[in-house]
């Protein structure tokens, strides 16, 4: 498992979960078909439809983003949660965690670098995002 929390400060932070999520999708639809692919496996298709990958849940306060994607190298699906924690009005607390990207069993386990892989590109998109919105990230 890989964490990593950070702060967002600025007026718009309100914003920052919808703006997160609407880019987190849109990289999701330009990625699909490479190595990393939401949905399915080896061995068939998933339970999930690809809409269903990334989802969003808005709370009093807080919003959690959660995606699910599968990594071929690792034959496993790896799930990365963010939680976005409106702190103040200008700002907000954000972690990322991700987890599940590993094969094999307890010590034995490798996950080749998939889930700090993930929290960083995570990371990369939600500069981006903090960015276009004239966020400052802490």
């Amino acid at each position: 498992m890989n964490q990593r929390t950070v702060t967002v400060r600025g007026e718009s932070v309100e914003q920052l979960s919808a703006a997160l999520y609407d880019e987190l999708r849109r990289t999701d639809e330009e990625q699909n078909g490479s190595t990393m692919q939401l949905g399915g496996s080896l061995y068939g298709g998933s339970s999930q439809d690809d809409d269903a990958a990334i989802q969003r849940y808005e709370g009093d306060g807080f919003d959690v983003i959660v995606v699910e994607r599968y990594y071929l190298r690792t034959n496993s699906d790896l799930q990365t949660t963010i939680i976005v924690e409106r702190e103040a009005a200008e700002r907000a607390s954000v972690t990322i965690v991700a987890g599940g990207g590993a094969t094999g069993l307890g010590p034995l386990s490798w996950g080749l670098g998939s889930e700090s892989a993930d929290t960083e590109a995570v990371v990369s998109v939600l500069t981006d995002v903090c960015d276009r919105l004239g966020l400052l990230i802490e």
